[in-house]
């Protein structure tokens, strides 16, 4: 489990790298911090609410993206779910 505060920064910088993600040519960097975000809102998970709700939903989005090619689409799904994310955690 990590701290609110280093999930929200986690947060953040995924929204950053999730811009990134279809021009970068450092790949590796973009989904290591997407995989560390992935990880805190896992990690962060309990029962019920909107807050928890929105870590699933982000988790969800985030291997989606990771784990194939990633597509205008699922970017912007993703792009949803993080900033979902982010508002739940700032609440």
């Amino acid at each position: 489990m990590v701290s609110v505060d280093e999930e929200l920064k986690a947060a953040k910088a995924a929204k950053a790298a999730i811009d990134a993600l279809l021009t970068t040519t450092r790949k590796s960097e973009v989904l290591a911090t997407l995989s560390k975000a992935r990880s805190a809102a896992v990690l962060n998970l309990s029962s019920g609410g909107t807050l928890n709700e929105a870590r699933g939903n982000v988790g969800i989005a985030l291997s989606s993206v990771m784990h194939s090619r990633p597509k205008p689409e699922k970017i912007d799904k993703t792009k949803v779910a993080i900033s979902n994310w982010i508002r739940e955690l700032e609440t």
